[in-house]
C-alpha cells in the first residue's frame, strides 16, 4: 500500500514538474517578447530623443541666424542714421556760415545806407527818397533771407537733436541684443 502510494506521489510530481517546466518555458516565451517589445520600445525612443534633439539645434540655429539678422539690420540702421547725421550736421555747420556771412552783408549794407545818407543829403529829396526805398527794399529782402536762413538753421538743429537721440536709443538696444546674443551663444556653448 505503501509502495502504491509513494509511487503514485511520484507521478503526481513528474506530472507537476512536467507542468512547471512547460510554465516555466511559456514564462521563458513570454520573457522573451517582452524583452524585444522593450528593445523595440528603447530603439523608438532613442529615434525620438535624436530627432527632438536636431529640431532644438535647428530651431536655435534658425533663431540665432534671425537675431543675427536683426542685429545686421539695426547696425545698419544705425550706420545710416550717423551718416544722416554727420550730413545735417555738415549742413548745420554751411548754415551758420551762411548766417554769418549774411549778418556781415547786412551790416556792411547799413554802413553803406548810412554813407549814402549823409552823402546823399547834398542831392535832391527825389533821388534820395528813391535810394533810400531801394536800399530800404534791399535791406528788406536780405532780412527775410536772414529769416529763412535761421529758420532753416533751427530746423536742422532740431533734426540733429532728434537722429542723436535716436542714435543713442538705436546704440543702448543694439548693446542690449549684442550681451543677448552673447549670453545665448555662452549657453549654447555650455
Amino acid at each position: 500500500m505503501e509502495i502504491l502510494r509513494l509511487a503514485q506521489s511520484k507521478r503526481n510530481i513528474i506530472s507537476l514538474n512536467m507542468d512547471l517546466e512547460r510554465d516555466m518555458q511559456r514564462i521563458d516565451e513570454a520573457n522573451q517578447e517582452l524583452l524585444l517589445k522593450i528593445q523595440e520600445r528603447e530603439n523608438e525612443i532613442q529615434r525620438l530623443e535624436n530627432e527632438v534633439t536636431q529640431t532644438g539645434d535647428l530651431a536655435e540655429e534658425e533663431e540665432w541666424e534671425k537675431d543675427n539678422c536683426t542685429t545686421m539690420e539695426r547696425e545698419t540702421a544705425l550706420q545710416e542714421l550717423e551718416e544722416e547725421t554727420a550730413r545735417l550736421e555738415r549742413k548745420n555747420e554751411t548754415l551758420v556760415h551762411s548766417i554769418t556771412e549774411l549778418q556781415k552783408k547786412l551790416t556792411r549794407k547799413s554802413q553803406k545806407i548810412t554813407k549814402c545818407e549823409q552823402s546823399n543829403l547834398d542831392g535832391t529829396p527825389e533821388e534820395s527818397k528813391a535810394k533810400l526805398q531801394q536800399l530800404e527794399a534791399s535791406c528788406a529782402d536780405q532780412e527775410k533771407e536772414l529769416v529763412k536762413v535761421m529758420e532753416e538753421y533751427a530746423f536742422v538743429a532740431q533734426l540733429c537733436e532728434d537722429q542723436a537721440l535716436c542714435i543713442k536709443k538705436y546704440q543702448e538696444t543694439l548693446r542690449k541684443i549684442e550681451e543677448e546674443l552673447e549670453t545665448r551663444f555662452l549657453e549654447r556653448e555650455v
